[in-house]
């Protein structure tokens, strides 16, 4: 076996989705003319007013907790990939204790994020599959160290290709729910190319 593919540097879209000081906020009035005002139930601005705080909330507190964990973890593989590779042992022991531990606590604040209303349980849902993919490609990778199996790492490669996949679907529909609720949402570039190829030794 002559390279193993890795992710020297992964940018989550749920980190930069999350972070407050990246999501500029442009609430506008809304203001409606006399007609509308006359025909317009008082029940109305109310509730969207909710739902935008909701899709707030979910972005800046729910979606940044999660990003807290796979920040250690994409740091932590990144410390052993690329240009940082050095053996396979080194990238083994990393992944075992510390990784896939830290991602495995975004899994589950994912999956604990409790959501307020129909278009936030679909996106919780993309948040759910993207991590839960990513966490399946993290164990492919640590089963091709064991088990000195190619085909895992091929395996591996594609469950990483997805998330990225995945990522960019969970961006482009928080955009969209984003301006119906009059929130300016901006999220960094995906770096889904971003794969090296590294030489490698033999396996463990």
């Amino acid at each position: 076996m002559n390279t193993l593919f890795l992710v020297s540097f992964l940018v989550s879209s749920i980190v930069t989705g999350a972070n407050s000081s990246e999501m500029a906020l442009n609430r506008t009035s809304n203001e409606v003319t006399q007609n509308e005002e006359e025909t317009q139930s008082i029940s109305d601005p109310i509730n969207t007013e909710k739902q935008q705080d909701a899709v707030l909330k979910f972005i800046n507190v729910d979606v940044a907790a999660v990003s807290t964990y796979e920040v250690q973890a994409f740091d932590s593989l990144a410390s052993v990939s690329g240009g940082n590779y050095t053996d396979d042992e080194t990238m083994y022991l990393e992944l075992v204790e510390t990784t896939i531990p830290a991602y495995e606590k975004a899994v589950s604040q994912a999956r604990t994020i409790d959501v307020q209303g129909e278009e936030l349980v679909g996106m919780k849902k993309q948040i759910v599959k993207a991590t839960e993919t990513f966490y399946e490609g993290l164990i492919l990778q640590r089963q091709a160290l064991e088990q000195q199996d190619e085909n895992l790492i091929t395996q591996s490669n594609l469950k990483l290709e997805e998330y990225f996949q995945l990522v960019d679907a969970y961006h482009a529909e928080m955009e969209l729910l984003s301006k119906k609720y009059d929130i300016e949402y901006k999220d960094a570039p995906s770096q889904s190319g971003q794969l090296e190829q590294t030489e490698e030794g033999d396996f463990l």
